[in-house]
């Protein structure tokens, strides 16, 4: 009984947290890098629904997929957003094998009509971004749902904007030996720490928060274009059957919700400016996804 009064007030006290968000003002402008994984299209989908978050550009680096591969996935969701004032960047190939997933997540669309080769002027991630730290008047969260690398480069070409940072929030499990963010450019996350910029490393060390039917149903409620979208893009085939098979969870997703309610979290000094983040000690299942319903629907 007490453990359900609990998950009660806490799901009253996050929809309260985004009731309160409402001012129109944005507390966050963030950039954002995307490495084509699909917990990187429920997160970008989080970013895009949040009032007091402004999502300033995306930039595609290879990670699980090749960056011209996800330029195209990015520009489809944002279209079928109605988003397309946000620009992309894209980044260069690098020498590295795509992993063995990357075969499943090629095949997956982010939105119904997706163009393979959208008209769309193409960037690269580093003049995009510092075009962006150049003519706009706030500081800047820099979010990285796949490796440091874009972000690390950046730096190097651009030290001038350094100041203009907020932070890094970064998502990497740092409870195991080289998590795939982290190995893609392992010298970048050894660069930002010796940078000593404060970043935010958020990662699920748990066996929950399975991405699944329940999760489905929670946001189902919401009238969310956004949660729509998820909803229709994990009826994929070969979604479904990882989601039967318990091998997709809550990764990146974590990182918006983080911004978003972060006392859900708790934090643990790393050494320096770095922290690292998790979900708070045994919170129900049914509070983090209805956390995610209630960020959602404030982009209905």
């Amino acid at each position: 009984m007490f453990k359900k009064i609990l998950v009660l007030l806490l799901i009253s006290l996050v929809f309260n947290a985004f009731v309160s968000a409402q001012s129109g003002q944005p507390k966050y402008h963030v950039i954002i890098d995307t490495d084509g994984a699909i917990d990187d299209m429920r997160a970008i989908s989080m970013f895009l629904a949040q009032n007091d978050t402004r999502v300033l550009a995306i930039t595609c680096s290879q990670g699980t997929l090749a960056p011209d591969s996800i330029f195209v996935k990015v520009n489809n969701l944002l279209s079928a957003f109605h988003r397309e004032e946000i620009p992309v960047g894209l980044d260069k190939n690098l020498e590295k094998e795509l992993p063995p997933w990357a075969a499943y997540t090629q095949k997956i669309k982010w939105a119904a009509n997706q163009n393979s080769q959208p008209v769309i002027q193409k960037i690269s991630s580093g003049d995009l971004i510092s075009s962006v730290f150049k003519n706009y008047p706030e500081k800047i969260t820099l979010v990285a749902l796949g490796s440091l690398k874009t972000y690390a480069e950046f730096v190097g070409k651009y030290p001038e904007y350094v100041e203009k940072i907020e932070r890094i929030v970064w998502y990497n499990n740092p409870y195991i030996e080289t998590d795939f963010n982290e190995s893609v450019s392992l010298e970048s996350y050894t660069y930002f720490k010796q940078k000593n910029l404060l970043m935010d490393v958020v990662g699920n060390n748990t066996d929950h928060y399975n991405v699944d039917e329940a999760y489905l149903e929670t946001i189902k409620n919401t009238n969310s274009q956004y949660a729509k979208q998820i909803v229709w893009v994990h009826q994929h085939p070969e979604i479904v059957s990882r989601m039967q098979a318990e091998h997709l969870q809550l990764w990146d997703d974590l990182v918006a919700l983080y911004l978003a309610v972060p006392y859900l979290f708790q934090t643990e000094k790393a050494g320096g400016e770095v922290r690292y983040v998790t979900v708070q000690n045994d919170l129900p299942d049914e509070v983090v996804f209805k956390a995610i319903s209630a960020l959602l629907e404030c982009g209905q």
